[in-house]
């Protein structure tokens, strides 16, 4: 009867919209409008987090912006890859997952909500959005950062005056109990965790037949898609997780030559073979065709054959974006259909990517995850 009650409780509250992005449900029962007008009309700017316990064999000196920072800004000039630089935190699979995001401003703002700043009643206080098993989470954090030196320890912006990334990377670590917790993982489950998405896997040394077709109806789809490389066979310096970002071909010599587009988050670092920005291989397609295509910025973005790409690469990521994700007209969406219940051994349980067989051991007192058809 208990398990009953439950379910009913569910479809109530979803029918009220609860768990949607516009009602995301409150983290520990933390309601970011009702405390920041407390911590203006009776705590004072500092709402502390005690939830948050300092990582275990991290050192850091928690600060606030008044002593590391005269005049923070949340946000400037817009999101950018900039804004997100690597500290001496292990977690580069989620930096690339935020820095992806900076490309698309729809999704950044549902993680990232807009009524936020350090001069409009400004509290000391922030909220962040969350996916996490079906529904939207919001997590509060205060504005306390692990520092070193009078510098910040781990993501933070090129500008030393930008903190939304610094930001989101604490309240991501409050939702899974610490920053240690977020040293290793994979840029998909930033991606599911920040849109809602479904993902997908391909070991590219044993790809399928039809893999460019899947990457082609993937990217119409307005999936995201990122690909990396095993560090255990890394034969090139594309070592950090990058972004898929186009696919197209083109005639080449008689025949017709598949490319893919790719982005390094980090900027800076491209590929250098075939089909790279300066490679000799455009100048025999048609004139047009490379001045559609060939872009000469050292902005982290670069073509390659497909064929060197399913060599260089180890794995492929594809996170399929929900309905309420996408707003352009010019995508093929994908239905929703969303399944509660619970994880049951031999039956309902999914795979651990690396412990396939004791993922029910894991999960079993989690929902089921939405399923995407």
């Amino acid at each position: 009867m208990a398990a009953q009650a439950a379910g009913v409780s569910r479809q109530r509250a979803a029918a009220q919209g609860l768990g949607s992005n516009q009602k995301a449900l409150k983290y520990l029962g933390q309601d970011f409008k009702t405390l920041r007008q407390q911590c203006l009309d009776v705590w004072g700017p500092y709402l502390r987090t005690p939830e948050l316990p300092a990582p275990c064999d991290l050192c850091f000196v928690p600060n606030c912006f008044q002593e590391l920072c005269p005049s923070p800004q949340f946000i400037i000039g817009g999101a950018t890859r900039t804004d997100i630089c690597q500290g001496g935190l292990g977690d580069c699979w989620l930096l690339a997952a935020i820095a992806s995001l900076t490309l698309n401003e729809e999704l950044l703002y549902r993680v990232v909500p807009r009524d936020q700043n350090f001069q409009e009643n400004y509290a000391g206080i922030f909220h962040f959005q969350f996916w996490q098993y079906g529904e939207w989470v919001e997590v509060v954090i205060d504005d306390r950062l692990p520092t070193k030196n009078g510098q910040l320890l781990f993501l933070h912006s090129e500008q030393g005056n930008e903190f939304w990334s610094a930001l989101l990377e604490k309240a991501y670590a409050k939702l899974n109990g610490c920053y240690e917790a977020l040293a290793g993982g994979s840029t998909v489950e930033g991606f599911e965790d920040f849109t809602g998405g479904i993902s997908e896997f391909y070991d590219l040394k044993k790809p399928p037949a039809n893999l460019y077709q899947i990457i082609r109806k993937a990217l119409r789809a307005g999936s995201l898609l990122g690909c990396s490389i095993d560090v255990r066979h890394m034969a090139s310096v594309l070592a950090d997780p990058l972004r898929c970002r186009h696919a197209c071909k083109v005639d080449f010599q008689g025949h017709q030559e598949r490319l893919i587009r790719l982005r390094n988050p980090w900027g800076e670092v491209e590929w250098s073979g075939a089909w790279s920005d300066d490679a000799p291989e455009w100048n025999h397609i048609d004139p047009q065709r490379k001045e559609e295509l060939d872009k000469k910025v050292e902005d982290g973005e670069f073509w390659m054959s497909f064929s060197d790409f399913v060599r260089q690469f180890s794995r492929l990521e594809i996170c399929n974006l929900s309905p309420d994700a996408l707003s352009s007209e010019e995508v093929h969406k994908w239905n929703l259909v969303l399944f509660n219940g619970r994880w049951t051994r031999g039956s309902t349980a999914g795979g651990c990517q690396n412990y396939p067989g004791k993922w029910y051991d894991l999960c079993s007192s989690q929902p089921l995850p939405p399923r995407l058809k």
